[in-house]
């Protein structure tokens, strides 16, 4: 039992850092391409439709190009060249200020009195794709109505959680999309470093001493809380590619068909056929690894360290004459026998 929970937190360790590498690379490409402001993009486009471009529909262009969000973006003349630089995250504060102001200034045009008046009046003015989202929450507003309470602070109340909900959603595709890019770059690094999953294992297995060594690397990770596995950057990218290359070396001076080296071309050459179909294995196996991200593999060294005995020490509890975490509260005197719902003293 001991074994298989070392041999789990090797690979575990193994894939953590591996994980790093991928996810620092696939966020790297992500935001080149700014994916998350071309999914607000998209998002804002099925909030607010403007209209339809060919098969892509674009927000609504008097939002997009208000004061307050054409700060946050570089004017472009094109509605494709504002999607490229659009910003990354935009609160529900700052989408309800701007959509108020909006409604407001178009109803101030129609020569509506109040605010609220406004407010709806400007509703009305906007096409039926946005109008329509926008009527059902000014009826919400008027409905759940308190004492004390005015519609218009209410209806922006409603305008951000509807935002909140919809931004919900397309964090859970942004996700997606980090996974499947993730998947994508682990397979190509894997080929490109020979990370076989299959190989690896079996060097784990039946080499103590290989064993051994990742185990203590696996602790003292965990123990210093790295935050490689947590953050991501240039500086934990290096550091993760250093203690990765360590790794490989390490597999590979065991005798393992591990990295691109002298030993992995006589395994090649020996039985080409039998390695190019575990190599496969063990590269997608290696991908699939990496598409969980590093702190999955972060908290699984965890609980597998604690599974094995070596985990912290509880925080609760007092401390008994060896030193040792010992039960909460006073020790019982002697001779007192608790038999069910009953207590007395012997």
């Amino acid at each position: 039992m001991l074994q298989t929970l070392d041999v789990a937190l090797g690979l575990s360790f193994i894939f953590f850092l591996f994980s790093v590498l991928v996810s620092t690379t696939g966020e790297m490409i992500l935001s080149w391409s700014n994916a998350r402001g071309k999914m607000l993009w998209k998002a804002l486009s099925h909030m607010l439709p403007e209209g339809m471009r060919g098969n892509s529909v674009t927000p609504m262009n008097d939002f997009v190009q208000h004061p307050l969000m054409a700060a946050l973006h570089r004017q472009t003349s094109t509605n494709d060249g504002v999607a490229k630089h659009f910003p990354s995250y935009l609160s529900n504060s700052q989408f309800s200020q701007v959509l108020m102001d909006l409604l407001e200034t178009k109803g101030v045009e129609a020569k509506a009195e109040t605010r609220w008046e406004q407010v709806q009046a400007g509703i009305a003015t906007l096409g039926d794709g946005a109008s329509g989202s926008l009527k059902a929450l000014s009826r919400d507003a008027e409905r759940n109505l308190l004492p004390g309470q005015e519609p218009l602070s209410v209806f922006q109340f409603l305008a951000g959680q509807w935002f909140d909900a919809v931004m919900d959603r397309t964090t859970g595709m942004y996700k997606r999309l980090s996974q499947l890019w993730n998947f994508g770059i682990g397979i190509v690094l894997a080929v490109v470093c020979n990370l076989n999953t299959i190989a690896i294992t079996r060097a784990l297995s039946t080499n103590d001493d290989l064993r051994a060594a990742f185990v203590q690397k696996a602790e003292a990770s965990v123990k210093a809380q790295s935050e490689l596995a947590v953050k991501l950057g240039v500086e934990e990218s290096k550091g993760a590619r250093a203690v990765f290359d360590e790794a490989v070396n390490e597999l590979a001076d065991a005798g393992f068909p591990v990295g691109w080296n002298k030993t992995t071309a006589k395994a090649w050459g020996t039985n080409p056929v039998s390695m190019l179909f575990e190599s496969l294995l063990g590269w997608l196996m290696a991908g699939a690894a990496a598409a969980l991200g590093a702190q999955f593999w972060f908290d699984l060294m965890k609980k597998i360290i604690n599974m094995r005995g070596t985990g912290a020490k509880p925080a609760s509890g007092t401390a008994n004459a060896d030193g040792e975490a010992g039960m909460v509260g006073p020790i019982p005197p002697a001779g007192l026998i608790i038999d069910g719902t009953e207590s007395r003293q012997g």
